[in-house]
């Protein structure tokens, strides 16, 4: 018998990879979407190895100082935080929208503006006329998130009320007992923006507790999305939904910049929100007009199956000189351009949420052609479904 050859030694060949650390919490949904865009800008196109969360005794996300790595993207929200990045002297990019900036900290965050307009526009469209933002203490949003809702609503000829807490305390039920406080001088029907899901959830409990109904007397929409909170709270929470995965993405481009020595033209990218999803914390309309309402919960379940003026009168007991004419008077349009603009709106989220062509999409949302669709769609976005789409998914 011959003797076995010898197998070839092998050596473990470790990659010459950019070690790069994600200081992000991956504990709720906007931290994974952020993670997973950036996860998705590197993935067979860069040659970086990702720490995921990295995190110390205390269970802070921290890197060791001997730590030799190249590049951090961090959600910065505390000093302390901001401080232990700063003390490695690696290039950073933070994407949390933490009001402070460090000098030497690139930043990509979400458009406040647009959100806050984003939020107006939801409970204008439901006929609200009372409007107040809710903000109670905490490092997971900039306290001026509400300054931009105020700004907007005042803007458009409205007042704003806020929840403004005198201290700085977080224990659950010194702000559950200003809450209750705060709500029983409010006026009702009400709509408020809240900062985020956790102050939501909470603004639900106070008003389960008091008897304050949700959404007849307090509608709620929430500044951000995470689908448990939002979708165990009760009701659930209206709720904005975030370019996360374009932040991690654009993060990822800006940090490639930096390690290569090249410049960037900004230190802060905004991006803006890309849709709300209404759940039933805010699906209430604010019009003292039964009729009216039936007309538009009708045309909101059925836009999207192609349906007409006519469609909408066999459903309500009133003439259609009578229907336009309350339209009118109470939301400064006709039914037919309420029909139009649901079916514009679904047609958006489609474009942002799914890979549909257009040909599907126009059949899904009650357009006979695609060729209507494309029309309409510049008509009123100004640009077409493909530019659109484009346009979000590049931030």
């Amino acid at each position: 018998m011959s003797p076995r050859p010898r197998s070839r030694s092998r050596s473990l060949k470790i990659p010459d990879n950019k070690q790069i650390a994600l200081l992000i919490d991956p504990d709720d949904t906007w931290g994974r979407s952020v993670i997973q865009g950036i996860a998705s800008a590197v993935r067979n196109v860069l040659p970086w190895s990702l720490w995921i969360a990295p995190r110390d005794q205390q269970w802070r996300l921290r890197v060791p100082r001997n730590w030799q790595g190249d590049g951090i993207i961090a959600a910065i929200r505390d000093d302390k935080t901001a401080d232990h990045v700063s003390g490695l002297d690696l290039p950073t990019v933070n994407v949390s929208s933490w009001e402070k900036d460090y000098p030497d900290c690139y930043r990509v965050k979400t458009n406040d503006t647009r959100r806050a307009e984003m939020a107006f526009s939801h409970f204008r469209e439901r006929s609200f006329s009372h409007f107040a933002y809710y903000g109670p203490p905490s490092q997971r949003y900039s306290q001026s998130r509400g300054d931009y809702f105020q700004d907007v609503v005042q803007a458009a000829g409205f007042a704003c009320d806020t929840f403004r807490s005198k201290t700085t305390t977080r224990e659950k039920s010194s702000i559950q007992e200003r809450t209750l406080r705060w709500l029983q001088q409010a006026p009702r029907p009400l709509a408020i923006f809240a900062a985020d899901p956790h102050s939501g959830v909470l603004l639900t409990e106070v008003c389960s507790a008091v008897g304050f109904r949700v959404p007849e007397e307090i509608a709620i929409l929430v500044g951000d999305t995470d689908d448990l909170l939002c979708n165990i709270s009760a009701p659930p929470l209206s709720s904005i939904v975030l370019a996360s995965e374009q932040i991690g993405m654009t993060s990822v481009r800006i940090l490639e910049s930096l390690l290569k020595g090249k410049k960037v033209k900004s230190k802060v990218h905004a991006l803006p929100p890309l849709h709300v999803i209404e759940r039933q914390s805010s699906e209430m309309l604010a019009i003292d007009d039964p009729l009216l309402v039936d007309a538009l919960r009708f045309i909101r379940v059925q836009a999207h199956t192609g349906i007409q003026v006519n469609d909408v009168l066999q459903t309500v007991p009133i003439s259609r000189r009578s229907l336009e004419q309350r339209f009118r008077q109470l939301l400064n349009c006709t039914p037919a351009d309420e029909i139009r603009r649901i079916k514009i709106e679904r047609v958006k989220q489609l474009l942002i949420s799914t890979d549909k062509t257009v040909e599907q999409i126009a059949a899904s949302s009650g357009f006979c052609s695609p060729g209507q669709l494309c029309f309409a769609f510049r008509k009123h976005i100004g640009q077409t479904p493909i530019e659109f789409r484009r346009s979000i998914r590049a931030g």
